[in-house]
């Protein structure tokens, strides 16, 4: 994992990243820490590019892409940073050289497999569980499980967790979902027996329906078409100044691998500096103890309290309408539901949205107006102190140190270019 982040304000961008990588596998977990992560985009132009989460694509280096597109580009302006953003990942699609179409079916085998490896993991989980919820005769249910297991993830493709239409991502053009099942229907095919032989021989009482089969297929092409990134990806992000900006901006994107001659992949977040809009505060990957420093209070530590306030509030009002005379039990029932759902949920959302104005005045506000007026160079060093937080944190906690290293800073100006710098980290 790694922690990055990135600061604007009208002046300057500042763009900083650890350096540690972790490797695992079984039975061994390994940390390095000299990784480059953050890098100029365009030579002599003032926009940087940062990635987290995965070091490769297909294989490939980053750093190799990255630099093979600067080459390709040769100083060439482009407008915006979008622009930039854009022609990147054009650049990464439409270059059979890069990723040749064998390469491409190598990888979609490699999409499904982790996909479906995923499910079987998940599957595992799922028979644990029941067999310590219920004594004997999970042999029975196997099947079932499975189904359910399979039924979930094909869920899970088409909803959000907000029950929300998952759509297909707007990389893709109409039909590609067709395309994907034409061109790798032999593949998904093989894949699938291969996961359900491997299980068979785990439970040998395991039987699949025809349903379960086709949900199956229809995941594997999900896999590719739908707006969702459970398989292995990497976050790419792009900041600085286009030719006709003349404040900075930054657009993000989450990316995973070119099928078909298209890099899958959708913009995950954006911001634009304006004359009259405050500053850019935005961390990226391990990011908790970031986000705690500029709202004061830890996301965990809220969801707990929001969670324990709504039990002690469901308590109190359970106690006093039990206490209350004269109420037969269908009364009191009627009472506690009618209130749970409508006075309690508007008093538990009121109390927290003042939690959070409080949050924003006391804690928020304060930094972002300090951000808002910082040079370029106190800008930078405040961009490498946030990563530190993150690294410190884990220095003197009990986990596995995926924050560290020496920190690359780039402190990007339209007139300076981008100025790029290491930290030794602190001992």
């Amino acid at each position: 994992m790694t922690s990055e982040v990135v600061l604007m304000n009208r002046q300057a961008v500042a763009m900083a990243a650890d350096s540690a990588v972790t490797i695992s596998g079984d039975r061994y977990l390994k940390t390095y820490q000299s990784v480059d992560k953050l890098f100029p985009l365009v030579e002599n132009q003032p926009v940087g590019v940062m990635i987290y989460n995965n070091a490769e694509i297909m294989s490939t280096p980053w750093e190799t892409v990255i630099s093979l597109y600067r080459e390709q580009a040769r100083g060439r302006p482009l407008d915006t940073v979008a622009a930039y953003a854009e022609d990147f990942m054009e650049f990464i699609s439409g270059n059979p050289d890069l990723f040749p179409a064998e390469h491409q079916d190598t990888e979609f085998f490699k999409v499904v497999a982790v996909v479906y490896t995923v499910l079987a993991e998940e599957f595992d989980y799922q028979v644990q569980k029941f067999s310590q919820s219920h004594s004997g005769g999970v042999r029975d249910h196997i099947s079932s499980i499975f189904e359910f297991v399979v039924g979930q993830l094909h869920t899970d493709y088409q909803r959000c967790p907000d029950d929300s239409p998952r759509g297909d991502l707007p990389c893709f053009p109409k039909g590609m979902a067709e395309q994907v099942r034409r061109r790798y229907g032999g593949e998904i095919d093989q894949l699938m027996q291969s996961l359900l032989g491997s299980l068979r021989q785990e439970y040998p009482g395991l039987s699949i329906s025809e349903e379960t089969q086709a949900r199956l297929r229809e995941i594997a092409v999900f896999a590719v078409v739908k707006d969702a990134f459970f398989e292995h990806y990497t976050g790419v992000v792009f900041a600085g100044f286009g030719a006709k900006e003349k404040f900075p901006s930054m657009r993000s994107y989450l990316t995973s691998s070119v099928i078909l001659g298209i890099l899958k992949r959708k913009r995950d977040r954006q911001a634009d500096i304006g004359a009259d809009t405050g500053p850019v505060f935005q961390p990226f990957a391990q990011d908790r103890m970031i986000r705690t420093f500029l709202t004061g209070m830890d996301q965990y530590l809220r969801m707990f309290i929001y969670s324990e306030t709504l039990k002690l509030s469901m308590g109190l009002v359970s106690d006093i309408v039990s206490r209350t005379p004269n109420l037969n039990d269908t009364q009191k029932n009627a009472i506690f539901r009618d209130y749970s759902q409508n006075n309690l949920g508007h008093a538990l959302n009121e109390f927290f949205r003042s939690v959070d104005n409080y949050q924003y005045a006391v804690h928020t506000r304060p930094i972002l107006r300090a951000i808002n007026s910082l040079p370029r160079k106190e800008l930078g060093e405040t961009a490498a102190s946030l990563i530190k937080l993150n690294s410190f944190q884990q220095k003197v906690m009990h986990s596995v140190e995926t924050v560290g290293g020496p920190i690359d800073v780039a402190v990007i100006t339209r007139n300076g270019g981008l100025e790029w710098t290491r930290e030794k980290p602190e001992l």
